[in-house]
């Protein structure tokens, strides 16, 4: 390739560069035309709507639909040319009215082009198209007042949006927050510093919702909204809560409390403003949250990101207490008694008493009873921690001595508790003494007789023994007792609750004479184990001692009596009477 015709190449070139400059500026103008324009357009509608989340995300793919159907439209096609040589040497010909003779040269020059014809003809087109470069102006016809408008227009597109940024920061920030799936908001006159919900931030300084926000199902809902800026209208500060599915709305009208000097007066606006350092207080409360809901809290024309407040359900359990009665008792009786929906129960004194503790619906933290000062936790049964059981070895519910009091908390792994804490009493029930009677068909006796005494003694949980405790009053004023064992419940067998029969009393042993009195009880005892029996007595029954003529005299007497209340019946019946 000959070097004669480098100047003109070289020439080419810094024109093929320049023109591609040019494109390329021009592109990248009409490039940040269209976002600039995109931009602006994505702002008003998100400024002018209040877009929600979704609607943003919606918002920005159409925005970048929208871009890549201009670049493909009205960029591309300004960095898909290319310059050729031989096309940049055709215009110079034609803009200096010459012939083909720089085509020619470019052409001659190639290696292939001694193949083609005369050696003497290419070298003297090459020698004088070399020759014509130095007068040649290659650069003539290119359009730089075009090229300056684009960088004009360029320079303005740059120059927007950094002004834009540098007067309304709030907003040039808030909008490229918003556009990245932020929840920042645009300035107001007043500002919202931060939310809290139940005492817990809801919303932060920095305008961020918390990801995940709790409130235990019918409690009340506190809110607190710190703010500065603008003074709110009254009437304007409220906390708007909707349902998840939107079919209840309901709004909490705020209360200002006032926290010191916070106020300035300006005289010339005539306005009440909050000064920044000293951000004023809005309180609230719903009385009851009886659903999950979304939040959100408009104090003047700022208003927070809206925010999900799950209701969580309280833990629910079900109490199942276990007595176990006295070894004496369950002799009698059933071993263990279970009570799942009784708070208060009446045990035997000496009883054990279990508690298991169901969880109905979640798992549970920690699980207490309390006995008057002493809490004692509870252990969990199962890995899901629903079931719940006391170690009673070293409690009061070990061994019941006495009437107790007792509470039940339940916390579970959110740290919600019970409503109100579960109370129940436990109280003795008392062993019953025994129940004793005796009975006698005479009470004159002579010193050889054996009368019979009917005797029938009963207990709760059954009988010990039965004894006969005879006093003896003799006429000379000697008096005497003694003590016999009527009847006795075997060793090692089940006690019997209920015993009767008839005790003959043998007076002949006891040597007495006409006019000697006797007193006869009964004594029965019920069993307890280790413990000290109970023992009840009947009432005495008093036996006169007499001879043969006493007991005939007493009968008479008695078929005397007898006689008469026939005869006053048989008148009654009759009605036979004294008349008046």
């Amino acid at each position: 390739m000959s070097t004669q015709l480098g100047r003109l190449r070289s020439e080419l070139t810094r024109l093929r560069n320049t023109r591609q400059m040019i494109r390329g500026i021009s592109g990248l103008s009409l490039l940040l035309q269209s976002a600039l324009l995109i931009f602006v357009g994505g702002f008003l509608a998100d400024w002018a709507l209040d877009m929600s989340t979704a609607q943003r995300c919606i918002l920005l793919t159409l925005m970048i639909a929208v871009l890549v159907w201009s670049i493909r439209k009205f960029v591309k096609p300004w960095f898909g040319q290319t310059d050729d040589l031989i096309e940049l040497a055709l215009n110079v010909e034609q803009r200096h009215g010459l012939d083909n003779d720089l085509v020619s040269a470019l052409q001659f020059e190639q290696p292939e082009a001694s193949h083609w014809g005369s050696a003497q003809l290419e070298s003297a087109v090459i020698t004088q198209t070399a020759e014509l470069t130095p007068q040649l102006k290659v650069f003539e016809g290119l359009s730089i007042h075009d090229f300056k408008r684009r960088m004009i227009i360029l320079a303005i597109v740059v120059a927007l949006p950094t002004l834009a940024s540098g007067l309304f920061p709030g907003y040039f920030y808030a909008y490229l927050n918003r556009m990245l799936v932020g929840n920042s908001q645009y300035p107001t006159a007043t500002q919202i510093v931060h939310v809290l919900v139940n005492g817990k931030v809801a919303v932060d300084r920095n305008g961020r919702p918390a990801t995940e926000f709790q409130s235990p199902f019918g409690h009340p809902l506190t809110f607190e909204i710190r703010f500065a800026g603008e003074y709110p209208e009254p009437s304007t500060s409220r906390v708007h809560l909707e349902s998840l599915d939107s079919s209840v709305t309901t709004d909490v009208r705020l209360e200002l409390v006032y926290e010191g000097d916070t106020l300035d007066k300006t005289d010339a606006a005539k306005r009440t403003v909050v000064k920044l350092g000293s951000p004023m207080k809005l309180i609230g409360e719903l009385p009851r949250l009886m659903d999950s809901v979304t939040i959100q809290a408009f104090v003047g024309d700022a208003r927070s990101p809206k925010i999900t407040v799950h209701a969580t359900p309280l833990p629910v359990i079900a109490p199942e207490l276990s007595v176990t009665p006295p070894e004496y008792v369950r002799a009698v009786t059933a071993p263990a008694e279970r009570s799942e929906s009784k708070r208060a129960l009446s045990v035997i004194e000496g009883s054990r008493v279990d508690l298991t503790i169901r969880s109905l619906n979640k798992a549970l933290e920690t699980v207490e009873l309390t006995i008057g000062e002493s809490v004692y936790r509870l252990t969990p049964q199962d890995a899901e921690k629903r079931q719940w059981t006391l170690d009673v070895a070293n409690t009061e519910f070990a061994v019941v001595s006495e009437t107790l009091r007792y509470q039940i908390q339940a916390t579970d792994q959110e740290g919600l508790q019970l409503e109100t804490p579960i109370h129940g009493t436990i109280r003795l029930r008392t062993d019953q003494p025994p129940r004793l009677a005796i009975s006698a068909r005479t009470r004159n006796v002579v010193a050889t007789a054996q009368p019979p005494i009917i005797w029938s003694a009963s207990d709760d949980f059954g009988l010990s023994r039965v004894v006969a405790r005879i006093q003896i009053a003799r006429a000379d004023g000697e008096v005497s007792e003694s003590e016999v064992e009527v009847a006795a419940s075997p060793k090692g067998k089940s006690r019997q609750t209920s015993i009767r029969g008839t005790y003959p009393l043998d007076l002949s042993a006891m040597k007495l004479v006409k006019g000697d009195e006797l007193k006869v009880t009964f004594a029965a005892y019920d069993y307890r184990g280790d413990a000290e029996p109970a023992v009840s007595y009947s009432e005495p029954i008093q036996l006169q001692l007499t001879d043969r003529q006493g007991i005939l005299s007493g009968l008479l007497e008695t078929d005397e009596e007898s006689a008469r209340q026939l005869d006053a019946i048989i008148r009654r019946e009759l009605g036979i009477g004294d008349s008046k």
